[in-house]
């Protein structure tokens, strides 16, 4: 697991079905509500923009459409992964772990950072729900992956088009992001980053 991105600040039943989406994205119907996967041919269209989309310095070689099954595996490892952060955020922040060395003098920015972090992370799961959710496959040093798109935008419909971070951010709290890289095989997430802070609207 890596460390998460600092940019701002359960398993559980499904049930889907397949369908498209206006001809560009399709639609998978989960319990928690729908959800979309962006195609190939749709993100090799739109490669530049998507790339700006990935947080860190990334080089995309190409992309391929993930299946339902991969969907509904990722959003489940996902939200059991913010879960288990929000109890111990040290998990997606290990630098901000206290030292287990007795000697060493306690870091009290390091400890007010993390406890904003695991408040953070409580309010993200709190509000998981409310994400819309895009998955575009994309390969990585030869490795296919799946980048998770959530966000929490007034007034956008997930099914027209990706939802690109630069085009609807707003710093007033209204736009909140939350994104991950899943490894289908070894079932796993890495390079969380959370943008837009739900504590702006919780204060």
């Amino acid at each position: 697991m890596r460390p998460a991105t600092l940019i701002s600040l359960a398993a559980f039943g499904l049930a889907f079905s397949l369908a498209r989406a206006d001809d560009s994205l399709i639609k998978v119907n989960l319990e928690t509500g729908p959800a979309y996967i962006v195609p190939e041919s749709y993100a090799s269209q739109f490669k530049a923009e998507l790339t700006e989309t990935i947080p860190g310095p990334v080089k995309i070689e190409g992309f391929w459409t993930p299946t339902e099954a991969d969907v509904i595996v990722a959003d489940r490892v996902f939200r059991q992964m913010i879960q288990s952060a929000a109890k111990d955020p040290t998990l997606l922040f290990p630098d901000l772990a206290p030292s287990s060395d007795p000697t060493v003098p306690a870091d009290l920015a390091a400890a007010s950072q993390l406890q904003n972090e695991r408040y953070e992370l409580s309010l993200v799961s709190s509000h998981y729900g409310r994400y819309l959710r895009q998955y575009v496959g994309i390969i990585l040093d030869g490795q296919q992956l799946i980048f998770c798109n959530y966000a929490d935008v007034p007034d956008i419909d997930p099914s027209t088009g990706y939802i690109f971070i630069d085009k609807v951010f707003a710093s007033d709290g209204t736009v909140h992001f939350l994104q991950c890289r899943f490894d289908p095989i070894e079932k796993t997430c890495s390079n969380v980053s959370m943008i837009g802070s739900w504590q702006r609207t919780e204060q």
